[in-house]
């Protein structure tokens, strides 16, 4: 009867670390797309409200500005404004999203069946603890934070606040200069 207890432990346990680890490998995935994702809607923000400040911009300096192009100019203005808003939303909901995956894989990882590497405890170690790293395998042994790493989490410093944040200034400074070209 112990065998029998003893064999199904064995089973059961084997069942948990193949559960752990097929977990561990979907939320990877998870992490993947969405760094992924959060990078290409970046990238497809920044082309769109260039090509509105560029539109913008040279309205502007166009030299017999009429009410029609103050009008387009401010309505260029009003809907970047709403694109700058939508690109703080949906990269900031990445972002939660992508430190969420991280969080679980970090429990996972620190778990005490856990057996392999801890690469996002040493991620989270190194980018937000700021700690160095240590590896005596490794050439040079040890690997510490640079001066971005340091700072690249502070509020001016992550992208889904700066970008967002540039942009919607220079919208506004549009949106000033256009209303103060009316002749009222």
């Amino acid at each position: 009867m112990s065998d029998e207890i003893r064999f199904m432990n064995s089973d059961q346990r084997q069942e948990g670390n193949d559960d752990v680890d097929r977990t561990y490998n979907n939320l990877v995935v998870l992490w993947t797309a969405g760094v992924r994702d959060f990078h290409s809607l970046l990238a497809t923000y920044l082309t769109a409200n260039s090509i509105f400040v560029a539109a913008i911009g040279f309205l502007l300096t166009q030299p017999m500005m009429t009410g029609l192009f103050d009008l387009l100019v401010v309505m260029l203005c009003f809907l970047g404004i709403g694109i700058t808003i939508q690109m703080a939303l949906v990269l900031a909901r990445f972002d939660a999203q992508n430190a969420l995956w991280e969080w679980q894989l970090r429990g996972i990882e620190r778990s005490p069946q856990w057996t392999r590497r801890q690469l996002f405890v040493d991620l989270y170690r190194f980018r937000d603890q700021k700690e160095g790293l240590r590896d005596e395998a490794n050439i040079p042994p040890a690997f510490e934070p640079n001066w971005i790493l340091r700072h690249h989490r502070r509020w001016w410093a992550r992208r889904a606040v700066s970008f967002p944040l540039y942009f919607g200034l220079i919208y506004i400074g549009f949106l000033a200069w256009a209303i103060f070209q009316f002749d009222l």
